[in-house]
């Protein structure tokens, strides 16, 4: 996976982190693979899971990223939407990002 440093979504500018998912964060979410932190946070940050790899990987990056442009958005809708949208980039032939 190529590494960037950050990316601005909708004007914000946030930090990418490529690594380790907190375990105070996994102890309540299990499954988390991913986090957004709120537009309004200082030194705001994305992180993505360093174990991700094919269309896992595209599926978390596009959540988090549906996060930080649509804040307000709940996770459900988003969960649908980044499934959806990982699938279709999938079918046109992206599979490395």
């Amino acid at each position: 996976m190529q590494k960037i440093k950050s990316h601005i979504f909708r004007g914000k500018k946030y930090k990418i982190i490529i690594g380790e998912i907190d375990n105070d964060v996994l102890e309540l979410e299990p499954r988390c693979k991913g986090l957004c932190d709120a537009p309004n946070t200082r030194g705001k940050s994305i992180t993505l899971s360093s174990k991700l790899s094919g269309i896992d990987l595209i599926k978390v990056a596009i959540d988090e990223g549906i996060h930080a442009c649509c804040w307000d958005l709940d996770n459900t809708t988003v969960d649908e939407m980044s499934e959806s949208i990982s699938k279709f980039l999938y079918r046109l032939g992206v599979r490395d990002i």
